[in-house]
Formats: C-alpha cells, structure tokens, sequence
C-alpha cells in the first residue's frame, strides 16, 4: 500500500513536530478539494492522506475510506466544530430558500437579472 500526502495551502503555519488526526474520510479528491479549501478558510490547516492500493484486488486487510483529510491534532476538536456547525446550517435550511450556505454563513441569492 502506498500513502500520499498532499498539503494544503495553509500546513506551512504547523510545526513540524505536530502530529496530525483524521478528520473525515473522503470518496474522491476533488470531495477532499472541498473540506480543505472550507478548513482553511477558517484557517485550519488541512491535509490529505491517500492511502488507496494499488494493487487489485485490493488486500483483504485495506480500509474502505481510501483517503482522509487530516488536520494537525491541536485542532481537531475546533476542525469538527466548524464543520459541525457547517452542517447543522445546511441541514437547518429550509428547502428551495432564496439563500445559500457559504463559508460565511447564509448569503441571499442574487434575483433573475442580478449578478
């Protein structure tokens, strides 16, 4: 099994003694793209870990979630808080609302012919 790591924009600002924890498997990396850039707009740094084989079959031992994003251990607790509450607002939202969840909260779209 072969592990990648890819870093995020923001890992410079950790120590590098730092160790880092599993915050959320991911199916794809683009799903991984995604919970970085929205970690690090809160300014908590984000990595990926790509822990798919690639042998086939796979090892009967291999983990089903592939990869993981991962963030450094001091702030898992505040990385799973913001994404806690991330999800509580999109959950909380009445369906067809003329707002979207944006990192910044509820935003009001823009009416036909408005930009």
């Amino acid at each position: 099994m072969t592990e990648i790591q890819t870093e995020g924009e923001n890992e410079s600002l950790v120590a590098a003694d730092e160790s880092w924890s599993a915050l959320k498997g991911v199916e794809s990396e683009s799903e991984a793209a995604i919970l970085m850039g929205f970690l690090e707009s809160h300014e908590i740094p984000a990595r990926l870990l790509d822990k798919s084989s690639r042998e086939f079959p796979a090892p009967d031992d291999e983990e089903l979630t592939a990869m993981e994003v991962s963030v450094p251990a001091s702030r898992l607790e505040e990385a799973r808080a913001v994404l806690a509450q991330h999800e509580k607002a999109f959950v909380d939202s009445p369906e067809g609302a003329e707002t979207v969840i944006t990192d910044d909260g509820e935003t009001p779209l823009p009416k036909d012919g408005e930009e």
